[in-house]
């Protein structure tokens, strides 16, 4: 790694973004308790009789509410809610759109229970009036306010007279003169209102490109017309897709580069000498503050549905804080160190919004996070003078270097360590003496190290990390664990070093290899008298929950993990000498968790979420659910069985909303595993249980109930209903979470060794008719699919089209029995289940339509967009380019595609495929890299792609009865021999692919 630029010796007292804090309490949430039996009209809880399902008496839920409820809060944002009564020029236009009922008026202010105080105090204290300054987000918000509804309502007999006042109000002679100074006038403002009166901001996107493209072909004008706080405004949104967050960054970077959008009249050869851009040639188009806003939330964004723009968004962020320095700061020597001192907090800053976790794939990014930190650090190493890093920054670059994958010599590193603790190298082989230190010293701590060089003393932040990077605060070593450092408030700001600090022992606990070590470091714990810590205990529970799944798969240790490069537990180990001495033995998980709720911790989500996925029984499970930390109101919701989705009332919706993603997806998973037992059994009949989305004619008739009430039921395992609660759970939930669909699909897929030998075809064909209900109604309300889902639904159409070539008699009968359910009913109608021929056909286009709309960057606007400089497709060559792939597959993923074209015979959709994986080869495998299983399913992709080509495969599919073409084997050899890093697959390869 290169070189971090040092700053002079001296500590860093600055403060963080976020100013100092106080409380704000909130009011405490009614006790609810479960018992049994459907809930009467004057009650609001599920109840259940089972004394086992109840919360101890020792923890009254009020008490624990009124504790949770005492929440950090800014003073910027309380001073903000209880002072200032005028709205600021933002705030005013959310609520014209809002008023008026357009959805972009909720923008995203703040998350969690931040969020449900700023509601509150808004309602105590509202703002109201109009902002004091003139702007043109408060010109625009009068015109929804007051002209549009207008334009909007049916004519009467004054239309016209209240029109010409409400205009007459809007563009009175103030605000009519800021308009023209600026360069916009009354048009402009109606185009502008025709933008944010969008449904989304996913189609408030191409309308701004549309715009923009017609204002640039009439006028000719060299930059996008729009005024920046239009796309300020979108990127405030909570959720854009993963296109329409590509089109706005190209968009963004057209702005504040000053380059022209392309057009009709522009050619290739002028495209390549007008447009292009070279490197740090910027013409800035923003101020200063403005093109800050703009990259946070771009990389905001990014980090959520799209991290593979984040090298890009740097790159730019760069190039934008290298050209912000004017005329007067080059003729004053102060002003020029005052531009300098801004730089340095800012690249610091931009550092720290980089480090912070994605959340698709967090640590696959990490190479990407990696990329577009190292551009920032080339950048200030390039300024003269070299721009420092802070604390800030250094924290930022050590974070995302402690959660990247090991090099080769931390690997080599890791292999020498000696079986006994502490695990100081040992020497395997007499050439190991004669080995330097490479890989001792993780990049973390080489990090940390300069960071010490330049003058920074170590903190509680710093031993934290040292920790999970190798070495402990005594400089003993530890197993260098892959991990994230977890904001922590206290963490981040503790002045000093803390050894008995909770986060101490949590990553001692971390950074170990076996459960033995593990133990030992929580004994030491306790042995010191520190309070009660569920952090520390929540570690130590995952450490036993690991070792269980480890028992299960017999410990088996591939030769390429190593401790550290994920959460696995090893085997102690072989020899006496080398096990920890503990004066206690590591006890079994429920003794551990029985420990834990006896001396009054609840399970915290994290916690929780990991014991939901852990394939427990159901009412195991709903133990677990209870005794965790959430509130009454969550519980309440999660267990109530309600007929359907639309049942929610406000009080559920809001408690239904404040569950974590990671919790809420874990219990949707436990229900549809806990369900498996029963989903597929019975009779060939649709009930409610089996196929929710199909059987829609029972929904009237459910009565409320809640999960534990299932002892009517013995001979099944879980509640009967569970598989439809998770569906309507998933249903209600707003905003959606992607990942808790994924788990729908996945489970409408599962096989099981219960299943009736004759009703498995059968199933397996309904089963993907509800996928295609689930992807139509997540099409109809905007809920973007995942990689997983579609790998989900690979493997079911996969299924499906095996059984019914095996059965076909089983096949026309549940078509026969679709078509009757369906009749009628424009909900559940999908095209393609006349016949057998007719679903392979039908879904072979939605897959492939999922997959383009996935990895391909279909823009719903001009074609012109894909002519920018800033894409990937440009003639132009330039670093400053945004990815065409919108979301990278995994081969994995690849390998289920490959597998449902041969299946079906689809030669050329594995050509297609093979051509598109040949042009996409850096990401590919820049991709696999990151995985440890990578370069392995690489060779299975391909060799299924010879395999389906060369007819290998005997078996009753559509490719065993076509004989193979010579000619489309060998184009397939052809694209694979010449795409680097690949190899035509070897007869042994495909031998033990078959096997």
């Amino acid at each position: 790694m290169r070189a971090i630029p040092k700053t002079a010796a001296r500590d860093d007292h600055a403060r963080d973004l976020d100013p100092g804090t106080l409380r704000c309490p909130e009011s405490p949430v009614t006790d609810i308790k479960l018992a049994q039996g459907p809930p009467k009209p004057e009650q609001n809880s599920p109840r259940s009789g089972n004394e086992e399902l109840r919360r101890p008496k020792s923890q009254h839920p009020s008490a624990l509410n009124q504790r949770r409820s005492d929440t950090l809060i800014s003073r910027r944002r309380l001073k903000k809610a209880h002072g200032q009564t005028k709205p600021t020029p933002s705030e005013y236009l959310a609520k014209a759109l809002l008023h008026a009922g357009h959805p972009l008026g909720i923008t995203q202010r703040s998350s969690g229970q931040h969020a449900d105080i700023i509601r509150h105090l808004h309602a105590v204290q509202p703002t109201y009036g109009r902002p004091a300054r003139l702007s043109l987000q408060t010109t625009l918000g009068e015109y929804i306010r007051l002209v549009d509804p207008l334009l909007s309502s049916p004519r009467e007999q004054n239309s016209t007279g209240r029109l010409d006042s409400a205009l007459s109000e809007v563009f009175r002679d103030n605000n009519y003169r800021y308009l023209t100074t600026r360069g916009y006038d009354v048009g402009d403002v109606v185009a502008w209102a025709w933008i944010l009166k969008s449904k989304d901001a996913n189609q408030a996107i191409p309308r701004l490109f549309a715009l923009a493209v017609d204002y640039q072909s009439k006028f000719g004008t060299g930059s996008p017309v729009a005024p920046s706080f239009i796309i300020l405004f979108l990127l405030k949104q909570k959720h854009l897709e993963a296109q329409s967050l590509r089109l706005l960054l190209i968009y963004s970077l057209h702005l504040i580069s000053g380059q022209p959008l392309p057009s009709s009249r522009m050619t290739t050869e002028p495209l390549e000498e007008e447009l292009n851009l070279p490197s740090g040639q910027f013409q800035l188009r923003v101020d200063y503050s403005t093109g800050m806003r703009l990259f946070a939330r771009l990389v905001r964004h990014a980090r959520t549905v799209w991290p593979q723009a984040m090298p890009t968004i740097a790159i730019a962020f760069s190039r934008f804080m290298m050209a912000t320095e004017g005329g007067e700061a080059k003729d004053s020597i102060l002003k020029k160190c005052n531009a300098d001192r801004l730089r340095i907090k800012n690249f610091n800053i931009f550092l720290r919004l980089l480090s912070v976790p994605s959340k698709i794939h967090p640590f696959q990014s990490t190479s990407l996070q990696q990329q577009a930190q190292f551009e920032l650090l080339r950048a200030m190493a390039s300024h003269k003078p070299v721009l420092p890093l802070t604390r800030k920054g250094y924290r930022a670059v050590a974070a995302i270097q402690l959660a990247h994958k090991k090099t080769s010599d931390e690997r080599q590193s890791a292999e020498l360590k000696a079986p006994s603790w502490p695990p100081w190298k040992e020497g395997k082989l007499g050439i190991d003496a004669l080995r330097g230190n490479e890989g001792m010293y993780s990049r973390a701590m080489n990090v940390l190290s300069q960071m010490r060089e330049a003058g920074y003393s170590s903190k509680l932040w710093e031993d934290v990390c040292s920790i999970l990077a190798g070495w402990d605060t005594d400089r003993s070593p530890t197993i260098q664990t892959r991990s994230f450092m977890r904001w922590s408030r206290s963490l981040h700001r503790a002045s000093q070093t803390n050894p008995d600090h909770s986060a101490i022992w949590v990553a001692r606990i971390r950074a170990t290899r076996t459960v033995r070590e593990a133990w030992a470091c929580f004994l030491s714990y306790q042995d010191r008298g520190l309070p009660l810590n569920a952090a520390i205990y929540t570690e130590m529970a995952e450490k036993l929950i690991y070792r269980q799944l480890a028992i299960k798969n017999r410990f088996d240790e591939s030769d390429h993990v190593l401790p550290g490069d994920g959460r696995e537990v090893f085997a102690e180990p072989a020899s006496a000498r080398d096990i920890i001495y503990v004066h206690t033995e590591p006890p079994v998980l429920q003794d551990f968790l029985q420990q834990m709720t006896s001396q009054g911790l609840r399970f915290p989500g994290r916690l929780l979420a990991q014991l939901l996925r852990t394939k427990v029984d159901f009412r195991t499970g709903l133990r677990y659910l209870i005794a965790s930390d959430l509130t009454e109101d969550q519980i309440k919701v999660l267990c109530t069985v309600l007929g359907h989705s639309s049942d929610y009332e406000a009080p559920y919706m809001d408690a239904l909303q404040t569950v974590p993603d990671r919790v809420f997806a874990s219990f949707v998973k436990f229900l549809c595993v806990s369900s498996s037992s029963t989903l597929h059994a019975g009779p060939k009949s649709l009930t409610l249980d089996q196929f929710p989305f199909l059987a829609t004619d029972n929904q009237s008739r459910c009565h409320v109930t809640v999960l534990p009430d299932f002892e009517d039921h013995p001979r099944q395992g879980c509640h009967p209903r569970a598989f439809w609660h998770a569906i309507q759970l998933v249903k209600a939930r707003q905003p959606p979470c992607p990942a808790a669909w994924t788990h729908i699909q996945t489970a409408l897929g599962n096989t099981s060794s219960k299943y009736l030998k004759e009703n498995k075809a059968w199933r397996r064909i309904l089963a993907w008719h509800e996928v295609l209900l689930a992807q139509k109604w997540m099409k109809n309300h905007d809920i973007e699919s995942s990689l997983e889902g579609f790998h989900a639904m690979c493997k079911v159409f996969n299924e499906a089209v095996n059984a019914g070539l095996k059965h076909p008699d089983e096949a026309e009968e549940a078509f026969t029995l679709i078509q009757k359910a369906t009749h009628g009913d424009e909900d559940c109608e999908v095209p393609g289940h006349e016949h057998f021929d007719a679903m392979v056909e039908t879904g072979l286009l939605v897959l492939k339509s999922q997959f383009d709309s996935l990895v391909l960057p279909v823009s719903s606007t001009s074609k012109l967009v894909e002519q920018s400089i800033f894409t990937e497709n440009s003639p132009v060559d330039s670093q400053l380019q945004v990815p065409t792939i919108l979301h990278v597959p995994s081969f994995a993923i690849l390998h289920r595609f490959v597998r449902v074209l041969g299946a079906v015979g689809d030669d050329d959709g594995v050509l297609h495929l093979l051509q598109w994986m040949s042009r996409s080869a850096t990401s590919l495998n820049a991709a696999a890299e990151e995985r440890l299983n990578g370069d392995k399913m690489r060779r299975q992709t391909l060799a299924a792609v010879r395999l389906t080509l060369e007819r290998l495969h005997p078996g009753p599919t559509e490719c065993g009865r076509i004989a193979s073409d010579p000619a489309k084997v060998q184009e397939a050899y052809d694209i694979i021999s010449q795409t680097p890093g690949w190899d035509w697959p070897s007869d042994e390869e495909v031998e033990d692919y078959c096997r």
